[in-house]
């Protein structure tokens, strides 16, 4: 029987990246890209808790971040269906560059009052908001729907290696040289995405002809009467709200968990954040590996928000540092996993004109974030860290099991 090294190896040679040579280019840009994102949350998560001691400012400093997904997440599918999207990733990765050497230039200054962060924060999110729906119907466009599922494990397995990296370097290099080196860092990952973007050469086997491309505000009319008619795709909108409501939140909480409970500082955070993306690289890794052979991917989404819920609590009870690491790779292995299936999901229950508009509304789904995150935040100052966390993960096992039994539609998808 083949080792699960040699069955990795196979599934890598057989997929995308071993038949696509621009899946490869977007998959190594999405490694510079996330690291980027992983960092700039370890910085300014740090930074706010610092000036303010408050996890309450941390989550308000997280809302603004993920505010844009919910005010942009539409807009930015309809968008996506519009546009050539290799040309949009390439004036992302631009935008990237340019907000972080600001925010470099500034803090160098000593521009590091709580507003210009929190601002910081909602031009970094909204440039994220725009970015996956992007990048993810752009891998949908190359592999098509036969393959979507394994395709966005492996994109997948990008973004959580990304993060790894982006969140260790964040760490130990604002340890060393502070916050604004630690930006130029984010931006020289950021340039080198930017020119692996510039190299994409297909427009995808699946890709809407230009010809075929409606106006944006058609788009959305479209994207709406979808939305009103077809009810799994609504399903799988507000059970996504509701995941990130209560399990993707948990963020608000590393600074102070570093900080105050472990006491381990920026270099510490960097791990814990480095532990949620292995997380990441675990599951995709399991997911390009295995699920495309399973025939309910609906039935295993269920069984991961539950687990989900299980480890955030295994998060609220835990004295160690390690013991606190183990539990946020589970953490966020739940959360990668629910991302790719809700992304492939999504992606396929809709006709091919509308994928990019049916990653607008994941990405309005998930824009739900900044109430969630100003709940964790309230739950944090209001009963603690260890309340907080388990109570979101009870939260967790309880929507899965409720969803289970009242909407057996999704079991069955």
């Amino acid at each position: 029987m083949p080792s699960p090294l040699t069955r990795l190896v196979d599934a890598i040679k057989a997929g995308p990246l071993g038949q696509e040579a621009d899946f490869r280019r977007l998959w190594t840009g999405q490694i510079f890209s996330a690291a980027g994102m992983a960092g700039e949350q370890v910085i300014l998560g740090l930074l706010v808790y610092r000036l303010t001691g408050s996890s309450e400012w941390v989550a308000t400093s997280l809302a603004a971040y993920y505010m844009p997904l919910f005010i942009a997440g539409t807009l930015s599918g309809a968008v996506a269906d519009w546009m050539d999207r290799r040309r949009m990733l390439k004036y992302l990765e631009l935008g990237f560059i340019t907000a972080q050497v600001a925010i470099a230039g500034a803090l160098a200054a000593g521009f590091d009052a709580l507003w210009m962060i929190i601002s910081a924060s909602a031009v970094l999110g909204a440039l994220r908001a725009m970015h996956q729906p992007v990048r993810v119907s752009y891998a949908y466009d190359l592999i098509g729907g036969r393959a979507i599922v394994t395709a966005l494990g492996t994109l997948n397995l990008g973004l959580r290696s990304g993060q790894f990296i982006g969140a260790l370097t964040a760490g130990a290099v604002m340890d060393m040289a502070g916050a604004s080196a630690a930006f130029l860092a984010l931006a020289t990952g950021h340039a080198l995405s930017w020119f692996l973007v510039t190299t994409l050469q297909s427009p995808g086997r699946a890709s809407v002809p230009a010809a075929d491309r409606a106006p944006i505000r058609r788009n959305l009319a479209e994207y709406l009467g979808e939305l009103r008619r077809n009810r799994i795709l609504l399903m799988l909108v507000l059970l996504t709200a509701s995941v990130e409501l209560f399990g993707f939140s948990f963020q608000s909480g590393l600074p102070e968990l570093a900080e105050d409970r472990f006491d381990v500082g920026a270099v510490g955070l960097g791990q814990l954040q480095a532990s949620r993306a292995a997380g990441g690289v675990a599951a995709s890794l399991i997911l390009t590996l295995g699920l495309t052979w399973l025939a309910r991917p609906g039935r295993a989404y269920l069984g991961v928000i539950a687990i989900f819920g299980f480890a955030m609590i295994g998060v609220s009870i835990s004295h160690s540092f390690g013991l606190a690491m183990a539990a946020l790779f589970v953490v966020s292995g739940m959360a990668t996993a629910s991302d790719i299936l809700t992304q492939s999901m999504l992606q396929l229950s809709v006709p091919n004109a509308l994928r990019g508009r049916a990653m607008g509304a994941w990405s309005l789904a998930i824009g739900i974030s900044p109430i969630g995150q100003m709940e964790m935040g309230l739950l944090i100052g209001a009963f603690g860290l260890g309340v907080a966390f388990a109570f979101n993960g009870t939260m967790l096992i309880t929507l899965a099991v409720v969803v289970a039994i009242m909407v057996p539609s999704l079991r069955r998808l």
